[in-house]
């Protein structure tokens, strides 16, 4: 496993096989070659929050999923805490115009300094193939500034 990092906003970790491809202004994709999808990740600034204020990812979580047109209600939700940040997470599938259907999860967390947004998609036949590598990958994402170890538990 190698850790990708984008300096001075999180690292994650990305197993044998996983290629990383970085855009220059864009989300990593991080996909298998020969897999069903990809996941991307992006990261930015929250708007400046006030001394002791701190970002409410489910709420930013729905409203992303209305600005993109997606009704929250329709998507299956959870929140939780992990590795120092607060995380919203949901999945939905979405019509092609093609007439296929594509499978969405995705990811938020919110950290002291960042705001981390990851993606995955494929064709929704094939939405449990790399399911559980995917997860993983996720879970091993640390926001810079959220505790003392990195990806996979190992220091930093």
């Amino acid at each position: 496993m190698r850790v990708f990092e984008r300096k001075g906003w999180f690292r994650i970790a990305v197993p044998e096989g996983w290629e990383v491809e970085e855009m220059a202004d864009g989300p990593a994709a991080i996909f298998r070659r020969g897999g069903v999808g990809t996941l991307q990740v992006s990261a930015q600034d929250p708007r400046p929050l006030r001394r002791g204020e701190q970002l409410d990812v489910a709420l930013l979580f729905g409203a992303y999923l209305r600005g993109i047109g997606v009704d929250p209600g329709g998507v299956r939700r959870e929140r939780f805490r992990r590795g120092g940040a607060e995380w919203a997470a949901g999945e939905y599938v979405e019509e092609d115009p093609g007439g296929g259907r594509t499978f969405w999860r995705l990811w938020m967390a919110a950290g002291p300094r960042g705001l981390a947004f990851l993606t995955y998609a494929c064709p929704e036949p094939d939405r449990h193939r790399e399911r559980e590598a995917v997860e993983e990958i996720v879970a091993t994402l640390a926001l810079e500034g959220t505790g003392p170890e990195g990806p996979g538990g190992a220091p930093r």
